[in-house]
């Protein structure tokens, strides 16, 4: 039995992965040093969002609004 509710559990976390949403990505400037980054997220305090959103983690294709 705990072999059929183990199998149900992965089926489940397949099915979740399978209807995950993509990451958007946003360009970040650092307010101290003027670098830039790619990243779904503020890498930490200080970084300003600049440009976005991006469907890449490049941010070269840009995401439809």
């Amino acid at each position: 039995m705990k072999l059929k509710s183990s199998i149900a559990a992965i089926g489940l976390m397949l099915a979740g992965v399978a209807f995950a949403q993509p990451s958007i990505y946003y360009l970040w400037k650092n307010n101290a040093t003027g670098k830039t980054m790619c990243n779904p997220d503020a890498p930490a305090a200080g970084w300003v969002k600049v440009g976005g959103p991006f469907e890449d983690s490049n941010c070269t294709i840009k995401a439809p609004q």
